[in-house]
C-alpha cells in the first residue's frame, strides 16, 4: 500500500505489544516530520486515526498509540467529542524555554548564571542587528516601535517593563541568525517568567527618572544599530544590559531558576 510502512516477519508470540509499541514510534516519526516540516500547520488538525490506520497500513490502537507519543511531546492537542480531533502546535521558543527551565530548576542554576548567559549574548544579537544589510528595513523600524512605546510608558511602570522586554526580545528576534533566535529566544522567555518575581519591587525602587534614562540608552542604541557600527553596538549593550542587572542579582541572584 502506498505511504504503508515496510512489511515486517510475524513476531514471537508475546511481542505483539513491544511490535505495536515501535510501529506507533514509526507512525509517530513520520507525523512528527510533517508537523515539523511545516506538511501540517500550526493551529491545523491531523487527518482522523481511520485514515491515518489505511494510510500506514496500521491499526487504529497503534494510531492512537502515535497520537499519545506526539500529545507528550506538545506537538498535538487530542480534542474529544463532535469537535474532536487532533491539533497541531509547530513547536515555539517558549516550548523550549519550559523545558530548558525545568532541566536548569533540577540542577538548581541560580539566577546569577542565567544573567551571565544573557550578558554574553545578547550584545552579539545587537551586534548581529547592526551587521544585517536590510536593517533599515528589517531591524531599525521595528526597534523604533518598541521604542515609541517605552517612551509613551514612562509614567506606567507595569507598562514599560513590558515593553522594555519586548525591547530586548525583539533585538534577539532580529538579529537574523535562526539558531540564536531559537536560543536566546528561550533565554529571555526564562528571564521574563524570573522577572515577574522582583517587577514590583524595582517599581518602587527605581522612577520616572530611571525608566527616562533606559529610554535614552535604547534610543542612542538603535541609532548606532541604524548606523551599523557593530563594535560599538556590543559595547553599548554589553554596558546596558549589565546595568540593567544590577538590581536583581543584588537581591536574587542566588534564588534558584524557576519553570
Amino acid at each position: 500500500m502506498t505511504g504503508g510502512l515496510p512489511v515486517r516477519a510475524r513476531p514471537p508470540a508475546g511481542a505483539d505489544a513491544v511490535r505495536r509499541h515501535s510501529v506507533a514510534d514509526e507512525v509517530a516519526g513520520r507525523l512528527r516530520a510533517r508537523i515539523l516540516d511545516g506538511v501540517l500547520p500550526d493551529g491545523g488538525t491531523l487527518p482522523k486515526q481511520d485514515d491515518l490506520a489505511v494510510e500506514f497500513g496500521v491499526g487504529r490502537t497503534t494510531v492512537r498509540q502515535a497520537f499519545r507519543i506526539l500529545e507528550t511531546e506538545g506537538l498535538i492537542t487530542v480534542r474529544r467529542g463532535n469537535a474532536g480531533g487532533a491539533v497541531v502546535h509547530v513547536p515555539q521558543p517558549a516550548d523550549a524555554a519550559h523545558m530548558f527551565g525545568m532541566v536548569m530548576h533540577a540542577r538548581q542554576v541560580e539566577l546569577a548564571d542565567l544573567a551571565g548567559a544573557l550578558r554574553q549574548l545578547e550584545p552579539v544579537c545587537a551586534a548581529l542587528c547592526a551587521a544585517r544589510g536590510d536593517r533599515a528595513t528589517e531591524v531599525v523600524p521595528h526597534l523604533r516601535d518598541v521604542h515609541a512605546r517605552m517612551a509613551a510608558a514612562l509614567d506606567d511602570g507595569l507598562a514599560y517593563l513590558r515593553e522594555n522586554r519586548a525591547f530586548h526580545e525583539a533585538l534577539v528576534a532580529r538579529c537574523g541568525n535562526a539558531t540564536m533566535q531559537i536560543l536566546l529566544g528561550a533565554v529571555e522567555v526564562l528571564w521574563a517568567r524570573q522577572e515577574q518575581a522582583w517587577a514590583g519591587a524595582a517599581l518602587a525602587d527605581t522612577g520616572r527618572a530611571a525608566r527616562e534614562t533606559g529610554v535614552r540608552v535604547h534610543g542612542r542604541l538603535i541609532d548606532l544599530i541604524a548606523s551599523g557600527d557593530e563594535a560599538e553596538v556590543y559595547r553599548m549593550a554589553s554596558r546596558h544590559i549589565a546595568g540593567a542587572q544590577e538590581y536583581p542579582l543584588r537581591d536574587h541572584g542566588a534564588r534558584p531558576v524557576r519553570v
